[in-house]
């Protein structure tokens, strides 16, 4: 039976004989903010939408080319796009994940439904259901409570109700979207991974150049706590991704990487070959570079599987390492100390003065990650609305820095009818946030005596300064969005050279503080 390894710089490797720790993502536990390494491990994993419909799709997808991504991704899931990032809509991006009242995740294979046609089918006669318990029945549902409710409108004599899918219906829905041969792929059963349709084949050069943070772009596989781990450590210490060879061949042209983790022995290392997997079509639907005919991604991907997994071959099951915590995927790669902050616990000032702490001159100089909760309705707000800003449920993030954005916003105040001097004085009875710029009158000033009166409004642009983490989805793409985002560029020091990163590209956003400490479960890493 398959072993792995989900252990950290700072406590004992634990190996087990279960596919993957199941472990608590919320407590009831108290926690002292001194003592970050008593909190509860993340558990983290979505694939990437994108590389998983060319799965299930099984053809190649030239994303570029499409004129409407959306909605060909709402096409092949069968799923409204801002269903897809949590699992309470019923997004196929989980499947297998059981979603406990707790917050702990169990991944588990999908076993097949007895249904051979949808519970409640679109040309069915709904004439013959007279109360809801005929209902009930009809779509499969032990009890009412089961059937979602999406809307309630009032109606004349009565209500007009929206229902939600059951999960009865989802899962018939998802074993039509998932048949066995793509089953075999995400949910391997045995060691010695050679999924039908792929083939492990050298697909390019370790480097074009050197590591950088946005060429990891996570592939099919729910292993998004490490790809983002990766992309921060890239980032903050591009030293510690180092191509290490030596040749098994006389021409050279056979060699094979050694890359090293840290686990309970200290850093143990493990050997792979180039040899990474093509689909039938001749691309790579695990971890990829954004830069083509570059794998150092994809053999890090696989050598960590192999590791994790305690793999003989040189073909690991890469699937099977999905689920993980970013903080400790960190302190692996590095031999760094893990820590994590659930923002629960700490508010939202805490948490920027926590990423200040780990960044100079907006850079990130230790590796930092962010994860989500493992649904919308987790966090402490309620349903944070995760569509609303593009964030993705139960999903890791790399944290690249922060930034502070001097903006101007529009105080206007009622001044109907009354009498003011030229000038605002000090003793303005509104609270004064900042400087006023300028002001300006809702109509024509009438001067009496030095003075003048208005019969509208005043209104006053200030300024204040308004801090942003800067994160990266390791989907390369599915930045965040809405009014609490920032656009432009981000301006940080890589070493020893200014750089700027643009925002809004290859997943990289920066989120106002109090809209991240919301949205976002943690904050975490190592140092």
């Amino acid at each position: 039976m398959t072993t792995i390894k989900h252990s950290s710089a700072s406590r004992t490797a634990s190996r087990t004989a279960a596919p993957k720790p199941t472990i608590a993502r919320k407590s009831t536990t108290k926690r002292t903010r001194t003592k970050e390494h008593a909190a509860p491990l993340a558990d983290i994993g979505v694939p990437n939408p994108y590389a998983l419909a060319e799965v299930v799709a099984r053809r190649h997808i030239d994303w570029a080319s499409v004129s409407n991504p959306r909605a060909l991704l709402e096409e092949i899931f069968q799923t409204p796009y801002g269903d897809l990032f949590d699992p309470a809509n019923g997004s196929p991006l989980y499947i297998g994940q059981h979603l406990r009242a707790d917050g702990s995740v169990v991944r588990t294979r999908p076993s097949p439904t007895k249904n051979s046609k949808p519970l409640l089918a679109r040309d069915d006669d709904l004439q013959s259901i007279h109360n809801l318990a005929q209902l009930t029945e009809r779509l499969g549902a032990a009890r009412l409570a089961d059937i979602p409710v999406r809307n309630v409108l009032a109606a004349r004599n009565g209500l007009q109700i929206q229902l939600g899918e059951t999960i009865a219906e989802r899962d018939f829905r998802w074993e039509k979207m998932f048949d066995k041969g793509i089953l075999d792929i995400l949910f391997p059963e045995r060691a010695g991974y050679h999924p039908d349709g792929f083939t492990w084949q050298d697909a390019g050069r370790f480097y074009n150049e050197t590591a950088e943070f946005s060429d990891p772009v996570q592939g099919a596989v729910g292993d998004c706590y490490f790809i983002a781990a990766l992309s921060s450590v890239a980032w903050s210490m591009p030293f510690v991704i180092a191509d290490q060879t030596r040749a098994t061949g006389a021409d050279n042209e056979l060699f094979k990487h050694q890359i090293g983790f840290h686990g309970a022995s200290g850093l143990e290392h493990v050997e792979v070959t180039d040899r990474v997997l093509v689909n039938g079509w001749g691309g790579v639907d695990f971890c990829s570079s954004k830069e083509a005919g570059e794998i150092w991604p994809a053999v890090y991907e696989k050598a960590y599987a192999k590791w994790r997994l305690d793999e003989a071959s040189d073909f690991p099951a890469i699937p099977s390492i999905a689920g993980g915590d970013p903080s400790i995927a960190c302190a692996q790669i590095t031999g760094l100390a893990d820590y994590r902050n659930w923002h629960q616990f700490f508010s939202a000032s805490d948490i920027l003065q926590l990423v200040k702490n780990h960044t100079t001159n907006g850079r990130t100089t230790t590796p930092m990650i962010a994860w989500t909760y493992g649904t919308a309705a987790e966090g402490d707000q309620g349903d944070i609305a995760y569509r609303e800003a593009t964030v993705v449920a139960g999903h890791a993030y790399s944290v690249l820095g922060w930034l502070t954005r001097r903006e101007f916003y529009f105080e206007r105040f009622d001044l109907s009818g009354i009498t003011i001097p030229q000038y605002l004085p000090t003793d303005w009875p509104v609270p004064d946030p900042g400087p006023l710029h300028f002001a300006d009158v809702g109509s024509a000033p009438r001067f009496m005596n030095g003075s003048f009166a208005m019969s509208d409004t005043l209104a006053g642009a200030r300024s204040r300064n308004v801090d942003y983490v800067v994160l990266r989805n390791p989907w390369g793409s599915t930045a965040g969005t809405g009014a609490s985002v920032a656009g432009g560029g981000h301006q940080a020091i890589d070493v020893d050279w200014w750089r700027t990163i643009p925002l809004g590209a290859d997943g990289v956003f920066a989120m106002e503080i109090n809209a991240y400490h919301r949205y976002f479960a943690g904050t975490g890493g190592a140092h």
